[in-house]
């Protein structure tokens, strides 16, 4: 199965990585940190499904 870690920015098309965020400064006060797909180059975030499965429950 394709994670968003496999798949390239939608804006500038650089690999994305995996990054552990603060969950605060994305406004997800209720957890510690998340894990996004971000892109080095242009700072471009994704959630990936297992972040917004987390989020939903």
């Amino acid at each position: 199965m394709t994670s968003e870690f496999d798949l390239g920015c939608a804006t500038c098309g650089t690999s994305l990585t995996r990054r552990e965020v603060a969950a605060e400064r994305l406004g997800f006060g209720s957890f510690d940190s998340l894990e996004v797909a971000e892109c080095p180059n242009c700072g471009g975030r994704y959630f990936p499904e297992t972040t917004l499965e987390r989020l939903g429950t």
